[in-house]
Formats: C-alpha cells, sequence, structure tokens
C-alpha cells in the first residue's frame, strides 16, 4: 500500500470561513481514502494479467508478450512502478512503455497499457494514466469498466471531482459484480462530495447501499458524517 504523504506546512492562518474549512476536510478525506484508488486499480490489473498469461490458445507475439508481462508483474507486486514503466535490463525485464507500444493491439498489450495507467498513478503523473487509459482498448466489459475507472482515479488525482465522480458512475454501469458495483460507487460518492455536490453524492451512497456489501459500510458511515450527507427531513 501506499505510504500518506507528508502534510505541507503553510505559515499563514488558516480562515475560519466555510469554505476553508470544506477544502480542509477535503484534503483530509481525499489523503486518507487515496488508497482506495489506486489500491482496487492495482488489484484488478494483476488479476486481469494473470488471466491472460494462463488462457489458451494464443499466438505466439501474445505467449512472448504474456513472458513479458509476467517479469513485470514482479516488479508491481514490489510496488517499483518506475521500473515497472520503464523495465530493467539489468533483470531482463521490459517496461510497460515498451510491451504496449510493441504489442498494441493484442491481448497483451491491452492489458500492459491498463498496468501502465495504473503504475503512472501510483508515480502521480496523473495525465499520462489517464491518456495509458485512454490507449487501452480492451475487450470485454470488466476491462472496458476498469480502464474508465483508471481514468476516473486520474482526474481525481489531479483534483478534478466532478469529472472523476461521473467516470466512477460510468464505470459501475459497464460491469455487474456486487463488490465492484458498490466499490466505483462509493469512490463516485466521495468524489462528488469532494466536489460540493450533496445531492449526486447521495445519489451515490444510495447505490452503495443497495449493493449490500458490508465492506464498505463503516466507509460510508464516515463519510455521510464528515461531509453532512444525510437526506434532509
Amino acid at each position: 500500500m501506499l505510504t500518506a504523504k507528508k502534510k505541507i506546512s503553510v505559515r499563514e492562518v488558516v480562515p475560519t470561513s466555510e469554505m476553508a474549512t470544506t477544502m480542509d476536510r477535503a484534503k483530509s478525506f481525499y489523503a486518507q481514502y487515496s488508497r482506495f484508488i489506486i489500491g482496487g486499480v492495482v488489484l484488478v490489473a494483476a488479476i486481469i494479467v494473470f488471466a491472460y498469461i494462463y488462457s489458451a490458445g494464443k499466438a505466439e507475439e501474445e505467449a512472448d508478450a504474456g513472458m513479458q508481462l509476467r517479469k513485470v508483474q514482479v516488479l508491481i507486486q514490489q510496488q517499483q512502478f518506475k521500473l515497472a514503466i520503464d523495465g530493467d535490463p539489468a533483470q531482463g525485464i521490459t517496461g510497460l512503455k515498451s510491451i504496449a507500444d510493441t504489442y498494441s493491439g493484442t491481448t497483451s498489450g491491452e492489458t500492459a497499457s491498463l498496468l501502465l495507467g495504473t503504475c503512472y498513478l501510483n508515480t502521480e503523473q496523473y495525465d499520462l494514466a489517464i491518456d495509458a487509459f485512454d490507449k487501452a482498448s480492451p475487450s470485454g466489459d470488466l476491462l472496458k469498466s476498469n480502464a474508465v475507472a483508471g481514468k476516473a482515479a486520474g482526474y481525481e488525482g489531479k483534483k478534478q471531482f466532478a469529472e472523476a465522480a461521473a467516470l466512477f458512475e460510468d464505470a459501475a454501469g459497464m460491469f455487474t459484480n456486487d463488490f465492484l458495483t458498490a466499490s466505483r460507487y462509493f469512490s463516485a460518492a466521495r468524489a462528488w462530495a469532494l466536489s460540493g455536490n450533496k445531492e449526486k453524492a447521495l445519489a451515490a451512497i444510495e447505490k452503495v447501499r443497495e449493493a449490500k456489501t458490508p465492506r464498505f459500510e463503516k466507509d460510508v458511515e464516515r463519510l455521510v458524517s464528515q461531509y453532512d450527507l444525510e437526506p434532509e427531513q
């Protein structure tokens, strides 16, 4: 998991206005919950890689690319994201940028693009992450959903919360799975809250609750409490 960033110290006295308080809460909440953004994308991407590596009936170039992805996966598991992006000649590991370019249009190439975007997220290169997810054109609803969720994470990293929230909701509707659906609607609710849109945050929270996934119950409670998101009576 990623370690929390050190807070930037400021000399100015923080004003006690409602806007200042809201921004302070937003920064605090984002810092604590950013692990859900990065961690979820890495987890799904890892599952994707292994599913493709061990699938039957590969063409020769797919098999070659799959072997290269297996080596890169070790770096990702070790959180050596920069090496995973650029490769490590000393270990005979080709980087994800090269794999994605060389095998573009193949299953392994598109998987490399998804993993590349994930590594860019982890190194806070959000524009490059969004571009990598944009360039990936995976087949299948799960992979397409993962690419859209990756883009959403990129926009959230850039603090473009409304754009991120809309994409998280798009991703949630692209693949039917209780956990992933709840996860992405929770991410959407968080992003809507950070954008200041209480109404849309509440709507997304209701989607999380409808999924009846216990994993997010406490997270939803915290989000509701921090942003006063209980519906008005």
